[in-house]
């Protein structure tokens, strides 16, 4: 079963992944050589060698598509020979799959599996993943407005380089959010998964509170029936296990169904009340780790819109 369960999960993954490459590849290899004449009022021949056909570009056309298909092209911008444009079209592909790779992982999570699963700690693997590409995202963009401009003032003097400013903005908005979440809410995760043996205030545990009292480093605490009972001074219970029973977990059905019956609790000491219908309270770094998840999730579907934008608001 665990093996179905784990190719259900790469099967998600892998639509997930499509349905984000079908995105940018959308915006990134449609063509719509009648729609740039009308924007810019200006013949084939303006931007085109040959008048039928469209195919390759004059130096205007060049131009026109290094200025974000503004016209007139501002200047600025950069046009590159066939050599180094092979190389940026090498660099602008492992963009694209490092952008796959990153936001395909933020909805695979966000959708699928959802932020829960990471609430006892950030998986490493995710966070291998996620560190990986991020740093290609951003040295290759970087690389790439190289490529494409000559010089800053093109990111605010320009509609095509004010919305790249807002696509480099949220870019690093993710990447500071994915700093702060490792280096503080990641480990704040790890220690709060084995939460401190404390019995409540009002004396009613829930799931979790009741787990720190496994009888390994704490007292050993069963819950019967909606009451919490010390099992710690038993010999049966010595470790907190008895014969396939674990202390820190409500045995009201494995009671129910042992050789004995309940009268065995009757002389232990009843430390307070159960609850399993009670959640547990969440820590500033969960409610963080929440919040900052789905703000993240919200900020890929902003780049998508952003990147439609570019492409087809312009």
């Amino acid at each position: 079963m665990r093996i179905f369960s784990e190719y259900a999960k790469a099967e998600r993954f892998a639509v997930t992944f499509f349905l984000t490459a079908l995105i940018f590849l959308a915006g990134s290899l449609a063509y719509a050589t009648p729609e740039y004449s009308e924007r810019s009022e200006q013949g084939c021949m303006t931007c085109h060698i040959n008048e039928e056909g469209g195919g390759k570009l004059t130096i205007s056309g060049l131009e026109f598509a290094a200025s974000g298909y503004a016209w007139p092209p501002e200047k600025g911008y950069r046009v590159l020979g066939p050599a180094r444009k092979a190389i940026r079209l090498g660099i602008g592909s492992l963009h694209i799959i490092a952008s796959f790779i990153w936001f395909g992982a933020i909805l695979y999570v966000h959708l699928l599996l959802r932020p829960g699963y990471a609430e006892r700690g950030l998986p490493k693997a995710e966070v291998m993943l996620g560190l990986f590409s991020m740093a290609a995202v951003g040295m290759t963009g970087i690389l790439l407005l190289i490529a494409r401009i000559k010089s800053l003032n093109v990111l605010y003097m320009s509609a095509w380089g004010r919305v790249l400013s807002i696509k480099i903005l949220l870019y690093i908005v993710m990447v500071s959010s994915a700093a702060f979440t490792i280096s503080y809410i990641g480990p704040r995760l790890r220690k709060k998964a084995k939460p401190a043996a404390t019995i409540p205030e009002n004396g009613v545990f829930d799931h979790r509170t009741l787990e720190a009292f496994d009888g390994k480093n704490a007292p050993a605490y069963i819950a019967f029936r909606g009451k919490v009972y010390d099992v710690s001074n038993l010999k049966l219970w010595r470790g907190g296990t008895h014969m396939k029973h674990n202390a820190g977990h409500d045995l009201s059905d494995a009671i129910s169904k042992a050789p004995h019956g309940d009268e065995k609790l009757s002389d232990l000491k009843i430390v307070g009340a159960y609850d399993k219908d009670l959640k547990p309270r969440k820590s500033f770094a969960q409610k963080a780790f929440y919040f900052i998840a789905y703000m993240n999730l919200l900020i890929v579907f902003a780049v998508l819109f952003v990147i439609a934008y570019w492409r087809w608001g312009l």
